[in-house]
């Protein structure tokens, strides 16, 4: 009779959770970047004004659509884009669902994630809508395989108006603690609360400073 031994898979133990911010750290990717991309598209030119309006002169409801307090759907119906016979109703809608799946990562920053994935837990905390969590990048899930996404419109609170409710459940979850716990953020307000929360934080302003910055963490990881 022949035996055979079943495989069990081992998940990994750290005692280290990376927090990466999405917009302006790991991605330049902006909503409806195939639409604005395009000079010859029929919507690029009236959705510009429309966005330029609504981040700009609306920062409330903007800040209400990142903490989940109205939906894309909603967002979308205030812009007031006339849509092209030819469209169907929720066009926009599909067209920001499907741009934020193709969102890619900086090429320099995504070599530093993949160094770092046999070494931590890794996540993606992103001050973002809905349409982030519900249509979550491709590349983080597959190529770059992140343990966690956190999303303010899935928590009800920015990064830096709460990092215990922000962060503290997915630590939690892990058996982690803010003293366990690095954010890697552009926005150095955020950076510092996080640091006062208990957490360590580097203030992101280019890949290869980045790498210099958490050297003494993670030595294997600076440039040779």
């Amino acid at each position: 009779m022949t035996s055979r031994t079943s495989q069990q898979c081992v998940l990994p133990i750290f005692d280290v959770f990376v927090f990466f911010d999405w917009y302006n750290t790991l991605s330049t990717a902006q909503f409806w970047d195939s639409i604005l991309a395009s000079s010859r598209h029929p919507l690029s030119t009236a959705l510009d004004a429309a966005l330029e309006d609504l981040f700009r002169g609306r920062k409330d409801y903007v800040g209400a659509w990142m903490r989940g307090l109205v939906s894309d759907e909603e967002v979308i119906t205030t812009l007031n884009v006339a849509l092209p016979r030819r469209y169907g109703d929720d066009y926009l809608l599909r067209e920001l669902l499907r741009d934020c799946r193709n969102a890619t990562v900086d090429p320099d920053m995504a070599d530093i994630v993949r160094d770092l994935r046999d070494r931590a837990f890794l996540a993606v905390a992103s001050d973002n809508m809905a349409c982030f969590a519900q249509a979550a990048p491709k590349v983080l899930t597959g190529e770059l395989r992140i343990d966690e996404l956190i999303v303010s419109s899935s928590v009800g609170s920015l990064k830096k108006e709460s990092p215990d409710r922000f962060f503290g459940p997915t630590l939690a979850l892990y058996g982690l603690e803010p003293a366990n716990a690095i954010l890697i953020d552009d926005c150095a307000d955020t950076c510092e609360i996080f640091r006062e929360w208990g957490g360590v934080a580097f203030h992101f302003t280019e890949p290869a400073k980045l790498r210099t910055d958490i050297e003494h963490l993670f030595p294997t990881l600076a440039t040779v």
